[in-house]
């Protein structure tokens, strides 16, 4: 359903990259990230429903170009983890999702002004969903949830300590929307697209 925005997403990376311009530098970066998904995140099996936010370790890695574009590639270090929490119900439902991000930022001071370098960009997100299990009322039960994919909005900056090392503290917008059954019947979607505020240590080379 959202093939479309994830076509324009790669379509506008590809356009960005092909632009005739040298490349500066590959980089790698580490941090850590917090995925926040939104308040109201849908209806499930006709009650509201909740998902926590969760704290993980994750991996980067960039190739900048001399006119401030940038190609990006995200992961978590280890799976994110929530819970799932129905109204009049309690929590209900664990699980465990690994989001991979590509996509392309524009540093609009052109990469190293001043040593503060803001950018805005856009991605293709792909969320593998996996060890879903149900937990009190909902314990023993046969549930799941599908994968999800979808365009990325990301807002940041980077601080470079020197002309190699640089700090990255981002916030990424991720449209993550899964269809969700018990005992194979669909009980509606988790809206979650959820804001992933991160900070990372970079390295170029």
């Amino acid at each position: 359903m959202r093939t479309p925005l994830a076509l324009s997403s790669i379509a506008l990376a590809t356009a960005l990259a092909s632009t005739t311009v040298s490349a500066q530098d590959f980089a790698v970066r580490a941090g850590f990230a917090n995925v926040n998904p939104k308040s109201d995140n849908g209806t499930l099996a006709g009650a509201a429903a909740s998902i926590d936010s969760d704290s993980q370790a994750i991996l980067g890695a960039s190739y900048f170009f001399d006119n401030g574009v940038e190609l990006t590639f995200d992961m978590p270090v280890s799976k994110f983890e929530h819970t799932v929490t129905l109204a009049g119900l309690g929590q209900v439902v664990t699980l465990k999702h690994q989001p991979i991000s590509l996509g392309a930022n524009w540093h609009f001071l052109g990469g190293d002004e001043g040593g503060f370098s803001p950018y805005a960009g856009l991605g293709y997100n792909w969320t593998s969903l996996s060890d879903v299990r149900g937990i009190n009322a909902l314990a023993g039960a046969p549930v799941d949830v599908d994968d999800s994919n979808g365009l990325t909005a990301a807002f940041g900056a980077d601080f470079l300590a020197s002309d190699r090392w640089f700090i990255r503290g981002e916030a990424r917008w991720i449209d993550f929307d899964s269809e969700a059954t018990l005992a194979g019947a669909g009980i509606g979607t988790a809206n979650v697209d959820p804001w992933v505020y991160s900070l990372q240590a970079g390295l170029r080379f």
